[in-house]
């Protein structure tokens, strides 16, 4: 899938743009300050419903607007199949156009046009609390396996009503045997999400420690293991329901004193580990955990190598690769690093690169236009 157009009107600094765009790279650059990521977050809005910096749609309408509009204009060549995606947002209501036909939710939008973003604030998929990292798994294996999307909104639709559950017992009004068959639907719902989530990291392990060996050009080694009830190293969703099982009822007692469900996949997390000397046994180089001991460099290396096997994931999965956003992320590698990994990166698919510095993506292989951003405007192929 690639994008040949995007127009957007007030959108965050953007007055009116509208543009066609190269099916390989695109290249915006100007100073700080100018609009160059919000063009980038305009395109993810477009194709997630959300933006990759804000969940508070008010801030990505224009200063003394009442509501943005943004339209893009996609082709897949593979199937040679025309997608038109328009949204409009007013504070009061989201409606979305696919292909002319109208809908309100924004769940509706995911899956047609798979993205992969990169940004500065990727720093906290590492340094960050669980929360990012769960976020991190759910968006991009919604975008991989359409079941997981649906097993993801089943799950939390379960866990509410248990929650509200716990609150009656909490309030002296529970009902044990509502509550038990609430939680047999949990237990079956969160054991086939624990599932999904250790089949895609199985799926990514290999790409992720290839990727990190070529990012740092060191010979660490990353490891990523799933942490939580249920993430044992079988892959049988009975076997995983049983765990989350013992994990509710020990903490049974404090659930319904605080009303809510306290184990299960909406507190899980990864364990994201290091190993500086690979190849001597596990007990004397078990791997560091990265978040408490790692370096900033180490950390962004880490989660830049978690971006990209997300990359091959939805490629290999949806046969096509995802669009690429590449929003200044690499400005803190030196310039022979730095073209290795956007020459690694633009080849696989249609790239959105911002930078202050357009001479360094000047000699990528490919079809490059570049547009110079400055204060909300864009000029074309300058």
């Amino acid at each position: 899938m690639r994008q040949e157009s995007m127009m957007i009107k007030d959108f965050r600094n953007y007055k009116m743009v509208s543009l066609q765009l190269s099916p390989q790279i695109n290249v915006f650059y100007g100073q700080n300050g100018q609009g160059k990521t919000n063009f980038l977050e305009a395109v993810s809005y477009l194709v997630w419903g959300r933006s990759f910096r804000t969940h508070r749609d008010e801030e990505l309408i224009r200063e003394g607007e009442g509501g943005f509009f943004l339209k893009g204009e996609f082709f897949e060549e593979e199937t040679a199949s025309a997608l038109t995606i328009e949204i409009g947002y007013n504070r009061r209501e989201f409606l979305a156009r696919i292909n002319g036909k109208k809908y309100h939710k924004k769940r509706d939008l995911f899956g047609l046009v798979k993205v992969v973003s990169f940004s500065p604030d990727d720093l906290w998929l590492i340094k960050g609390g669980p929360a990012y990292r769960r976020e991190f798994l759910d968006l991009y294996l919604s975008q991989a396996y359409p079941a997981y999307r649906n097993a993801l909104r089943e799950y939390y639709r379960i866990l509410q009503q248990r929650n509200k559950l716990l609150k009656e017992f909490r309030e002296g009004k529970g009902n044990n045997q509502l509550l038990e068959t609430w939680t047999e639907s949990f237990l079956e719902s969160g054991s086939r999400l624990v599932l999904y989530r250790l089949r895609g990291l199985a799926e990514i392990r290999a790409a992720l420690k290839e990727y990190h060996r070529w990012i740092s050009g060191t010979k660490e080694e990353i490891d990523c293991t799933y942490w939580g009830c249920g993430a044992g190293r079988q892959l049988e969703q009975s076997a995983i329901a049983e765990e989350i099982d013992r994990c509710l009822r020990r903490r049974r007692g404090e659930e319904i004193k605080r009303g809510i469900t306290l184990a299960g996949p909406h507190r899980d997390d990864l364990l994201i580990t290091i190993d500086t000397h690979p190849g001597t046994p596990a007990h004397a180089s078990p791997g560091m955990n990265i978040r408490i001991y790692g370096s900033q460099g180490q950390q962004r290396t880490a989660a830049l190598a978690l971006k990209m096997a997300m990359v091959d994931l939805l490629a290999r999965e949806d046969k096509t690769p995802p669009l690429l956003l590449l929003d200044d992320v690499f400005s803190e590698f030196d310039d022979s690093r730095k073209k290795e990994l956007l020459k690694l990166l633009t080849t696989k698919t249609q790239t959105f690169i911002t930078t202050t510095e357009p001479e360094t993506v000047k000699d990528l292989p490919g079809e490059i236009w570049f547009f110079h951003v400055k204060e909300g405007i864009i000029f074309d192929r300058s």
